[in-house]
Parts: C-alpha cells; sequence; structure tokens
C-alpha cells in the first residue's frame, strides 16, 4: 500500500505562496538539494490542483514527465502534459485512484494548501517533510488554515538545518 506525503516549503510565517500566488521568494534558496532527489525516488504518483498545475505550466519544461500525475479539480483541466490526467473524484475515489497509479511507491500530495489540507484533516497523509524558510512573507497562501474538529497531534521525526537557514522538519501521524 501506499504512503501519502507531502513535501513542501513554507515562509517562517507559514505560506507557501505570497498574496499573488507567487513562489519566486524561493528562488534564491534552491541552490540546495534538500534531499530532493532521494524522495522523488520514493514517488510512484503525483497529486496537485488546478492552480499548482497552471503555476508549473507556465515554469516551462514539465518537471514531472514520466510519472502518473492528477490534477484534482472540479472542472475538467484542458492542455495537460503526457501522463498528466484531469481528476474531479471524491476524496476515496482520488486516493484508489493514486494508490493504483503509485503501484508500490509512494504518492506526493503536492499543493496547493487546500489539496494538501484536504488530505491532511482527512487523515490521509502519512508523512509531512516541511522545509520552514527564513523569510517572511506578511500573508498569502497559508498551509494549513482554520479547520474545525479536534487537534490532529503529530510525531517529530527529525529535524535537519541547512546552513543557508531552512530548517526540514519531518513528522509522521499517527496512523503509522
Amino acid at each position: 500500500m501506499s504512503r501519502f506525503l507531502v513535501y513542501t516549503a513554507m515562509s517562517l510565517d507559514g505560506y507557501i505562496a505570497d498574496e499573488k500566488g507567487d513562489v519566486h521568494w524561493l528562488e534564491s534558496f534552491e541552490r540546495d538539494e534538500y534531499g530532493y532527489d532521494g524522495f522523488m525516488g520514493s514517488v510512484g504518483s503525483i497529486l496537485m490542483g488546478r492552480v499548482t498545475c497552471d503555476q508549473l505550466l507556465g515554469f516551462g519544461e514539465w518537471p514531472y514527465e514520466g510519472l502518473p500525475v492528477l490534477v484534482w479539480s472540479g472542472g475538467e483541466v484542458h492542455g495537460l502534459p503526457d501522463g498528466v490526467q484531469s481528476w474531479s473524484g471524491d476524496m476515496e475515489g482520488t486516493v484508489s485512484k493514486l494508490e493504483e497509479l503509485a503501484g508500490d511507491r509512494d504518492v506526493w500530495i503536492l499543493g496547493g494548501a487546500s489539496v494538501i489540507q484536504a488530505f491532511v484533516w482527512a487523515g490521509k497523509v502519512h508523512r509531512m517533510d516541511l522545509f520552514v524558510v527564513p523569510v517572511l512573507l506578511g500573508g498569502g497562501v497559508r498551509l494549513f488554515g482554520p479547520e474545525d474538529g479536534e487537534p490532529m497531534l503529530l510525531k517529530l521525526d527529525n529535524v535537519q538545518a541547512y546552513a543557508n537557514g531552512v530548517v526540514q522538519m519531518t513528522y509522521t501521524t499517527r496512523m503509522e
């Protein structure tokens, strides 16, 4: 069975994008690898929302060629690269489809925030690698917004500090 993983950067004040939805504030921190290659070696499928997909398409060359990707959206998304499917299934149908696509490998819940939040609060995420970047944005798209219900307890498994001030925190949920 596949594990569902979050691997994302956020500002010190908890934002994954600025008020315009832009992530250019991450550019000066892209020189380091942060274990990305090893992480990607475990990934068998990716889930993202339409806004994230549109943003990635705007960067030029598609970065996930060869990996099956679902774009979770309320409507049909056109003009997608090979291996990328528009998807509008419910949570359980989406989980099943991602597991089918991933085989015995992991599923990356790439983003955006609403997609990550939906999977976290539904109890579907096994591990989160959060990269806290030493930037204060003061506003934008929060990784975690308000949620009704009980607090979710996580287990801190690892902390890695990088020379450029980025701190990686790896959490597992209680489902493991």
